[in-house]
């Protein structure tokens, strides 16, 4: 009852917005760019034609682990900030903010795209539940924009690539989609779901994909630092993931990872820095994560392959979301805030009168407990134990039945 009188009064609602982007400008200033700082760190290092993929306050582990195009989208953020040790800046207050508000205005336009991408019954159940999407997200967007984190930006110009796939606009979408993966590169599942729907794309992914990761960081760079950087890149942050036999390569137990790789191996090891016990040797948890995740994979192709028709299209759209967040190395809790876009389908889906009565009880029933999990993040035991992961790969699995079933096949 209280979201229904706020999102019904346009002015309550406005005002809580208004307050929750003024109020976290301030608490993203007292933070001072934690997240921010990596990025201008990885710019640092460039301009100085050295690797950002080292990391000097933890040499297992590096920080700065996008493609060397995501350098040349944070470059302008540096204004007046200067580094005088490793992820140590003066005067980067103005870099904040500029990032700040940029990452404001993205979430704003990623809403307005929203309205498009995954048309509502009507207008007025539409706005309805992009308001409730938001509201049930905010703390999740919150600690996002509050970490200068870049996942908003990410949601941006996947959106964007989705959005013009949509109206047949194949390579200015392959351009925006290879933006989505130089900020995260977990987005690179959406390939398939592109390739699925219309196999041409691939013939307009390639040149895009060359252009963002090749031809413009060479502009920047030079060809043969651009391609030391990609090496570097490649080596340092996917290699130990995507190219190894044993989970011991890449575990990473930390509280506030909610993907299936940390899930594993909290339920299997024990210990931090390096110094674990297994209960399951880790060649053995390197299997069952590997075939867990080309299960989750197939079943998503499959989803998608089988709900063809417009109406499946936003919850085609949340599955592989859900890939992204589920099946990276790691992937921290305010990545969840793509729930917003997640909930958005759902409820749009909810919605549609033909929409069977018990499709409609058990997706509203996964919402909730999704709803539940994602709260749970305030409670350290049970980020412990993955309750996030959990009840998203339980939100998942009845995404995945609801295209499936014959039922759902309505025009």
């Amino acid at each position: 009852m209280i979201f229904k009188k706020i999102i019904d009064s346009g002015l309550i609602f406005g005002i809580i917005i208004v307050t929750f982007v003024i109020s976290l400008a301030i608490v993203t200033v007292v933070r001072d760019g934690k997240d921010l700082r990596v990025g201008l760190f990885g710019i640092e290092q460039i301009k100085n034609q050295r690797t950002p993929y080292e990391n000097p306050t933890d040499v297992d582990r590096s920080l700065f682990r996008y493609a060397p195009g995501f350098a040349i989208l944070q470059w302008p953020f540096m204004l007046e900030s200067k580094m005088y040790q490793p992820f140590k800046f003066v005067n980067i207050t103005p870099s904040i903010l500029a990032w700040y508000w940029t990452q404001v205005l993205l979430l704003a336009l990623s809403a307005k795209m929203l309205l498009r991408l995954i048309p509502a019954p009507s207008k007025e159940i539409g706005n309805h539940n992009l308001k409730l999407s938001f509201l049930l997200t905010l703390p999740l967007i919150g600690y996002e924009l509050a970490n200068c984190q870049n996942k908003i930006m990410a949601l941006f110009f996947i959106l964007a690539a989705l959005l013009l796939f949509k109206e047949n606009r194949l390579f200015i979408s392959a351009l925006l989609f290879s933006l989505a993966i130089t900020v995260y590169i977990p987005l690179v599942f959406f390939l398939l779901y592109f390739i699925i729907r219309k196999k041409e794309y691939i013939i307009s992914f390639i040149p895009a994909f060359l252009i963002v990761f090749v031809a413009v960081p060479s502009l920047f760079f030079g060809f043969e630092f651009n391609n030391f950087l990609l090496r570097e890149w490649f080596v340092r942050t996917l290699k130990p993931f995507s190219l190894t036999t044993s989970y011991a390569s890449y575990i990473d137990l930390r509280a506030s990872s909610q993907s299936l790789p940390s899930a594993v191996g909290k339920l299997f090891a024990f210990g931090k820095t390096w110094q674990f016990t297994y209960l399951l040797p880790p060649v053995v948890l390197h299997f069952i994560i590997r075939i867990s995740a080309g299960l989750i994979v197939f079943f998503s192709l499959l989803a998608a392959w089988k709900g063809r028709k417009d109406v499946f299209q936003g919850l085609q759209y949340a599955i592989f979301l859900i890939l992204a967040l589920l099946l990276p190395q790691y992937c921290i809790y305010y990545t969840w805030a793509w729930l917003f876009v997640i909930y958005f389908a759902v409820f749009n889906y909810i919605g549609r009168p033909e929409t069977p009565a018990d499709q409609k009880a058990v997706l509203r029933i996964l919402a909730i407990i999704l709803i539940i999990g994602s709260y749970s993040i305030a409670v350290r035991f049970l980020n412990n134990i993955s309750v996030l992961f959990w009840t998203t790969l339980l939100f998942w699995l009845g995404a995945v039945a609801t295209l499936m079933l014959p039922a759902t096949r309505k025009a």
